[in-house]
């Protein structure tokens, strides 16, 4: 029997440091695609951030 071990990671996004004319939302949206069923939860943080709890 093989045993799997789920790592739980936190990746925070800030529009602040983003380039002129990126958007947070086009970023988190290709981050989540990327992860797809391993997304746990998304937190605003405040209005211009964002965490997102995922598992690898």
């Amino acid at each position: 029997m093989q045993k799997l071990t789920m790592i739980h990671k936190i990746k925070y996004f800030d529009a602040k440091k983003l380039s002129h004319g990126v958007f947070l939302q086009d970023v988190v949206n290709e981050f989540l695609a990327q992860k797809g069923e391993n997304i746990v939860s998304i937190h605003p943080v405040m209005a211009d951030s964002l965490l997102v709890h995922y598992k690898e």
